[in-house]
């Protein structure tokens, strides 16, 4: 969140009226977090990743699988996309049985 956003946040909350209990309680929630945010640690998966090409998998994918937290698996996946929108339909193949499938498979 921005400064603003979270300027915003506090003073929304500051309007509510709770009592001075539910305000430590709401103190410490928000302190706990910010422990848990330090302690956590990395997937093995994002560590092996070199820094330089990490980035967030969850800006990319809803479940956050590793492989989207490498920014060159990203940026191929993008390239790959722009260039299918591109491409010229005509040469998709086309399989009919199993066997056309398996051969293409094997092509690969």
């Amino acid at each position: 969140m921005t400064a603003t956003a979270l300027n915003g946040l506090l003073n929304y909350i500051l309007t509510l009226n709770l009592s001075v209990r539910n305000s430590k309680w709401l103190a410490g929630k928000i302190l706990e977090s910010a422990e848990k945010k330090k302690v956590k640690t990395l997937d093995p998966e994002i560590a092996a990743i070199p820094e330089e090409f990490r980035c967030d998998p969850y800006e990319v994918s809803p479940s956050g699988d590793p492989f989207f937290a490498d920014k060159r698996n990203v940026e191929g996946i993008r390239k790959r996309l722009e260039e299918s929108q591109h491409s010229d339909i005509s040469k998709l193949v086309s399989t009919k049985s199993r066997e056309e499938i398996e051969q293409l498979i094997e092509s690969l």
